[in-house]
């Protein structure tokens, strides 16, 4: 039987991932979530953290209420499209009107056991290891639920260790690599969205079968950039940082190749290390860098 194990005095361990301990989230209520009803219109957006999550939010809000006109409501993205694992089993949320979309950062083996047996539609966005890496350091200067990372050599090595928030980036992309013939899943590469932001914007509405026009669809790209995203309450996350939630904004850069300002040369060859080590074996090609 797996145990609640600490970590940290923020994080504790349950079946390979670190969970945080001020969530008040417990074995108890992950396993209810395995039981969690599954609707056949529902969308799973999932992610290892810092790899995307809030911009494929609004990418899905905007989609979906292009395509169902009474679908919208006047909130946030973060309402519109609620996290799976921050509520127990019994939660309202489960109450929202079809189609439903949740994100979580859940591996495979703990997601609600419908998604794999109604084949429910899963958007899976991934982002290279060494720009999470950064994007994680700076999160967990932000998130008043993370401790602060003493510096960024301890973080460095604790996340190639998997000692972070919801454990290996390793890990939970190869779990969902072996996954994809049991899921109904869409592989989304972050870097993918900073070269062709409207051609991914495309493929992603072919896979949720919603048939837009050139012109909304344009409409979706322009609303879902970094610089309108970084000025719209409703996707930048900006309450939180005003009600104390958050230190700090944490829409940052939004780019590829940021490490660069921060790896030494002898880290960047120890990450190349590991990578090949872990991940050598799957078919995965890492844009680690686009020049502006």
């Amino acid at each position: 039987m797996d145990s609640l194990d600490p970590v940290s005095s923020c994080l504790f361990k349950y079946k390979r991932i670190n969970f945080l301990v001020k969530d008040k989230l417990r074995p108890a209520d992950l396993e209810a979530l395995q039981h969690f009803e599954i609707h056949p219109t529902d969308i799973f957006l999932i992610t290892y953290p810092k790899s995307g999550t809030v911009w494929m939010q609004q990418i899905l809000a905007q989609i979906m209420d292009a395509a169902h006109p009474d679908w919208a409501e006047d909130a946030t993205n973060r309402s519109i499209v609620p996290w799976l694992e921050g509520r127990t089993i019994d939660n309202p949320f489960k109450e929202r009107p079809d189609p439903r979309i949740f994100r979580s950062h859940l591996p495979p083996n703990m997601l609600p056991l419908g998604v794999k047996d109604k084949q429910i539609k899963v958007v899976y966005v991934w982002r290279n290891p060494k720009d999470v890496l950064v994007s994680f350091y700076h999160f967990a200067h932000s998130w008043v639920l993370l401790d602060a990372p003493q510096s960024f050599e301890d973080f460095f090595q604790q996340f190639l260790d998997g000692d972070v928030y919801m454990g290996s980036w390793f890990d939970h992309v190869k779990d969902y690599q072996k996954a994809r013939d049991q899921l109904n899943i869409h592989f989304v590469q972050y870097e993918n969205m900073l070269k062709d932001f409207r051609g991914e914007v495309v493929k992603l509405c072919a896979f949720l079968g919603k048939d837009l026009t050139d012109e909304v669809i344009d409409h979706v790209v322009e609303t879902s950039t970094f610089k309108s995203m970084k000025t719209n309450p409703k996707a930048n996350y900006k309450d939180l940082v005003e009600t104390d939630h958050y230190k700090k904004e944490t829409m940052r850069k939004g780019k590829a190749g940021d490490w660069r300002n921060f790896f030494t040369v002898a880290q960047n060859e120890h990450f190349d290390n590991v990578f090949k080590e872990k991940m050598g074996n799957l078919p995965l090609t890492c844009i680690w860098e686009i020049k502006e």
